[in-house]
Parts: structure tokens; sequence; C-alpha cells
């Protein structure tokens, strides 16, 4: 009998810009072909190590007692996709919240209605292919993740295309990635390619993910999708979601190109709050949000208007700012 693979995990700061990611596999047995390893930001790897167990039905172990953030389930390769749905539904089943991520055009895995959980359709294999029917097929509840590659995925026509096909689709979210690369995926993804992909590859920065999101909100997909939340005492769901408005503020501020000082202030609160006993729903309501020494005016305001339910100003001016809509009017908001 051939024992399970076993699925060792990092630990990861929560990021809007990866999906919200904590909980991270180490290493992972990937299918063939070419993925995104979101977590990292990277190409994913194949095991073709494993191959001695691919006609063995194996198993997945995870090496963790139950979490309550967000772990990320990668694709898998063939032998062990339904493992990795039997192990996606066991922690969905105790209230783990997920990120499973599948192939674009492949279907959505049976979570058995369980849980709080992203699905990510990972669209870089079908953009190299240069085929957008996949694209169609996305299902709506996923979030479509766009690999931004020089010379390849990064033509605002393509992104215009693409983005249309989702919008079709019933897609709400698409989440541009910048993906890292070392010199051997560079060769690989320019083997077969004329002069200029390989020019690209090698001599020309990927555009800003911005750049994408703008061109993508025009079609109403929009980046960042919400944090999915562990079950659990209120004040813990609430702090998380506070902490989830605040990276995100930290996000958009620093993307604007704005003072990092400020930016990496809302990031500190924002890691603090995620651990913080205190209860800030609370002491929103109190008015003692000032006992907590890490978060300044503009953090007060972000996490008061989390709290109260919907965006908010100033995170709603953020994001209208960093996606080129018009801002509102002052005088029409409310309260």
């Amino acid at each position: 009998m051939i024992p399970p693979f076993r699925v060792r995990l990092e630990e990861r700061l929560p990021d809007p810009g990866r999906l919200w990611i904590r909980h991270a596999p180490r290493a992972w047995p990937g299918p063939d072909g070419r993925w995104l390893d979101l977590a990292r930001g990277t190409l994913g790897e194949s095991r073709r190590d494993l191959a001695p167990m691919q006609s063995s039905a194996p198993e997945l172990a995870l090496d963790a007692g139950r979490l309550d953030d967000l772990l990320y389930l990668p694709p898998a390769a063939p032998a062990f996709a339904a493992a990795r749905d039997r192990l996606a539904r066991r922690c969905a089943g105790e209230g783990t919240p997920l990120l499973v991520q599948v192939v674009a055009g492949e279907p959505a895995p049976d979570l058995g209605g369980a849980g709080a959980a992203l699905l990510a359709a990972d669209l870089l294999a079908p953009l190299l292919a240069g085929d957008l029917e996949p694209l169609a097929r996305v299902p709506p509840q996923a979030v479509a993740v766009w690999p931004l590659l020089p010379g390849l995925t990064d033509e605002p026509r393509l992104w215009d295309d693409g983005c249309a096909r989702l919008a079709a689709a019933g897609v709400r979210h698409a989440q541009a990635v910048s993906v890292r690369l070392a010199p051997q995926d560079r060769r690989a993804l320019a083997e077969g390619r004329d002069t200029a992909v390989y020019e690209a590859l090698f001599h020309r920065a990927a555009p800003a993910e911005r750049a994408f999101d703008r061109v993508a909100a025009r079609h109403g997909l929009t980046p960042f999708p919400p944090r999915p939340l562990p079950p659990g005492p209120r004040g813990l769901r609430a702090n998380r979601r506070a902490a989830a408005a605040l990276a995100l503020a930290a996000e958009l501020w620093l993307r604007l190109g704005r003072a990092e000082r400020q930016g990496e202030a809302l990031y500190t609160a924002a890691r603090h709050l995620d651990r913080s006993e205190r209860d800030a729903e609370a002491l929103a309501r109190e008015g003692n949000l000032g006992v907590l020494p890490w978060l300044d005016a503009l953090g007060r305001q972000v996490v008061e208007e989390a709290l109260a339910g919907g965006e908010g100003t100033a995170l709603g001016d953020l994001r209208a700012d960093y996606l080129g809509f018009p801002r509102p009017d002052p005088s029409l908001r409310s309260g």
C-alpha cells in the first residue's frame, strides 16, 4: 500500500493581491503543463517524481489540525484530483476557509456546500495556447486569475477580448497576477515563439496590475474578492472583516503610488487586528477604538466603516481612484 502524499504547510500574511492565502502547501502534486502557483506568484511545478503513485488512487494527508484561516489548494495531477477534492470537502466541513484552484475550462469541484470558499480559475494555459474559448466556460462564482507575462498575456486588446468573454459567462471578479519568472521559465515560455516574445520575456517588465484592472472594470469585473471568513465567534469574524478592509486599503494606497509610510501603517494595523483578541466591533460600538495604539486616523475610519457594513467612504474612494471611476459627490453621501 502506497502511503499518502503528506501536505506540509507554510504560513503567509493574508494579502488581497494573493487572494487572502494564509496557509499554502510547501510541496504539491501539481499537474503537467503550466499553471500558476498563486501563493508564490510563480509558475507551478509538476511532480514527475510521483509517477509511481499515478495508478494507485493516492490520498492527500494534511499535516495540520483544524485551520481558521484560508487554505490554498492548487490544481492537482489527474491521479490526485479526486483526493484533492476529498481533502477540500473535509477541510470545508471543518470550517476552514478555502481557495480551490482549477485550470480554466475545468468544472468546479463539489465541496458539499460546506464552509467558505473561493474558486480560482487559472487562465494561464488557454492564454498561452491563444485559445480564449475556455474563458467562456469559467464558472460564474470563480475569480478569473489573469497572469501578466511580457509579450504573451499583456496586450490590452487581449485583455479587452478576454474580459468580455468572462463577463458574458457571468464572472464578477478578475485578479491580475504579475508572475515572477526564473530564467529557465523565460526560456521555456519563449521556445518556439518569435524574437519579439523572447525580447519581451527577457527585457521588458510586466505591466502593473492596475492597467489590467482598469480594463477589466470597464467590463464590470472587479479585483480583490471578499475575504472568506471562518465560522466562530462574532468578534473573530468582525476582526477578520475589518482587517481585510485595512489590508485592501493599504494595497490600493500603495498601488496608487501614495506615501509608503501610510500604506505600511495600514498593513501593520491589518496584521495586528487579524491576530488581536480585542473585539474591534465592541470597541467601535463604545467609541473606544483609540485604545488600539497601532490604529491611526485613516485606519480607524476604515475599521469603523467596515464594521458598519458595506465598503464605506475611505475604501470606496481608494477603489474608485484605483479603477479610474468618477468619485462620488460627497454631498450625495448619506450620514
